[in-house]
């Protein structure tokens, strides 16, 4: 039972951890290379910006899965409100100027993701980026884009590598 104990927690450790750990690597690669075919054809210039709020929703989601701010759900919506709001706030900079705009912007979304219950830290990111380049229905396919490519890689992690605690203390009663 004790040789069992530890290998049942050493399975955990590499499909709970470690695996999803190297997973965050993969998808913000596979991300940056889906996007980066997008960006030659499509978006002028990339977004960087999103790479990293990428990286920390993929963080997020399948290291930190039991946080408020790692539902799908929240992920979807924090995203898509400042999408929303950094388009407004590029239309807007060309009357105010960028820094009041990005100002005016980031409170928004702030105050937007609190009201509908969506707090994701990472969509901060996103309104930035889209008063800094230019924000058209292209910019935006681009970040639905790499927001379906997480999606994706979030439920096969969750169908095909996490164990649960639970399922291996069956297992090992079953020794």
């Amino acid at each position: 039972m004790g040789n069992a104990g530890n290998k049942n927690s050493t399975e955990i450790l590499i499909r709970n951890h470690i695996i999803p750990a190297i997973f965050i690597g993969i998808t913000v690669s596979f991300t940056i290379f889906a996007l980066s075919l997008f960006h030659v054809y499509i978006v002028p210039v990339a977004k960087f910006i999103v790479f990293s709020s990428f990286a920390s929703t993929s963080f997020l989601l399948f290291m930190e899965s039991k946080q408020s701010a790692s539902r799908i759900s929240k992920f979807v919506k924090s995203y898509i409100i400042a999408g929303i709001m950094g388009i407004a706030g590029f239309f807007i900079s060309v009357h105010i100027g960028i820094y009041y705009s990005l100002a005016v912007v980031e409170t928004a979304i702030a105050l937007l993701l609190v009201i509908t219950e969506s707090e994701h830290p990472p969509a901060m990111g996103i309104g930035v980026v889209f008063i800094f380049e230019r924000a058209n229905i292209f910019a935006l396919a681009f970040l639905l884009t790499g927001m379906v490519i997480i999606i994706l890689m979030d439920k096969f992690l969750n169908k095909f590598i996490y164990v649960l605690k639970n399922d291996v203390k069956v297992e090992i009663k079953k020794l």
